[in-house]
């Protein structure tokens, strides 16, 4: 699994309002807007680590079991805005005690790359003082200074050669956000309803697989069973339907939310190979859409399917000029303005022919990829029948849709 991407958060001064050594929950305050700064960093895919000093445990203002109320005060008031922190890392040692893990020292920023498989060099750290600059500047992470402490820097811009100085933590999670968004060139989603069994599965072949410019979006529909905990355990957006709204309804969802140029969404029961994921990133640099089409492995679709897609396959085909050679597959890859500009309409299994067919009338360049459809993991939740009749009507509905002028290619 590829590093995951953290930010590192500084306590007093940042999350907290700077008492003189906090002794008890009831001192502990949270700043204005933090929880919805660190609900952002959540929701955009960053771990949040909590690294802070705190030598009164040394000096005898307060002890261990005090110090973990006051954390436990601090992620409760978090939950109530649906934010969260994935660890909290303390130095208890006093400054005179030469300890390797006080900032600005970095054994424990060390420690938290070694406990979550964490990136450091694409880490980002944030505080209220220089000792918080230092120490990401130690690690070769971006910084970010926050003038929320009680002795900000003076006139921090000359002299604090941080990456970014902002007034409070929720500019701060702004920037780092924007920051990642312009690295990201393709998004992936990956739709889920009730895929407990393959989504692990899924979710672990593509963090092997990708990179930093990619994003994943997992889109879980209303699942009634173990989805969403699963997601949960991988460095990915996780969006979350409170019903069952239907695949296209999904789908749609992960694409208003993408972040990504290029949109690439794969189905959660590992039919599909992710393996094929960087060869469609790839061939989305020069087309506008790329079609996973499966011409190997037919022997896993069962025959009724296969009638209905050879059917529907050639219906688009002839209608609408189809030119790669599976309008009805799971994995694809479009731009996403042109995803945009299609308005989709279709709520569940209708959504890939009613993008093959309007991306054939916008006239995008597609070009096809074989791939081989696998047998599915855990038990499939959709009738043939409803899924063909609801790609007949799809087909049949948009005999005369015609793109908007400027939507087509360019």
């Amino acid at each position: 699994m590829k590093p995951k991407k953290v930010v590192f958060l500084d306590r007093d001064g940042t999350i907290a309002r700077d008492v003189h050594y906090c002794r008890s929950p009831e001192q502990f305050e949270l700043l204005p807007t933090v929880p919805e700064a660190i609900k952002l960093l959540n929701d955009s895919g960053f771990k949040v680590v909590v690294i802070t000093n705190q030598s009164g445990i040394a000096r005898g203002y307060f002890t261990e079991e005090t110090l973990t109320q006051i954390h436990d005060k601090m992620k409760a008031e978090l939950a109530l805005y649906g934010a969260w922190v994935d660890a909290i890392y303390y130095c208890p040692h006093h400054p005179d005690d030469g300890c390797d893990c006080r900032k600005p020292k970095t054994a424990l920023f060390f420690r938290a790359a070694k406990e979550h498989d964490i990136d450091l060099r694409a880490s980002y750290v944030v505080g209220d003082t220089q000792m918080d600059i230092d120490a990401g500047k130690a690690l070769g992470a971006k910084t970010v200074l926050v003038t929320t402490g009680p002795n900000p820097v003076d006139d921090p811009t000359p002299k604090t050669e941080a990456s970014y100085i902002a007034r409070d933590l929720y500019e701060a999670a702004g920037w780092i956000t924007a920051q990642a968004s312009k690295q990201i060139s393709n998004t992936i989603i990956v739709p889920a309803y009730n895929e407990e069994e393959g989504l692990p599965i899924v979710l672990r072949k593509l963090f092997n697989l990708i990179g930093n410019n990619y994003e994943v979006i997992v889109v879980d529909d209303g699942s009634t069973d173990g989805t969403f905990k699963v997601a949960s355990q991988f460095p990915c957006r996780l969006i979350r339907h409170e019903v069952n709204r239907g695949k296209g309804e999904a789908l749609k969802t992960g694409i208003k939310n993408a972040r990504g140029d290029n949109i690439i969404w794969i189905d959660a029961d590992d039919t599909y190979p992710v393996e094929a994921i960087p060869q469609i990133a790839e061939a989305l640099k020069s087309h506008d859409m790329v079609v996973g089409s499966r011409v190997y492995g037919k022997e896993n679709v069962p025959r009724f399917n296969r009638l209905g897609n050879w059917i529907f396959r050639t219906m688009i085909k002839k209608i609408y000029g189809f030119k790669a050679h599976d309008p009805c597959t799971g994995l694809y890859g479009a731009k996403k303005r042109y995803l945009e500009r299609m308005r989709l309409s279709s709520k569940r299994f209708a959504i890939e022919p009613e993008i093959s067919i309007k991306g054939s009338r916008m006239k995008l360049e597609m070009v096809d990829i074989p791939i081989e459809y696998r047998p599915r993991i855990g038990n499939a939740k959709l009738s043939a029948i409803k899924v063909g009749f609801e790609d007949l009507k799809i087909i049949l509905s948009l005999v005369f849709w015609q793109p908007d002028k400027g939507s087509g290619n360019g």
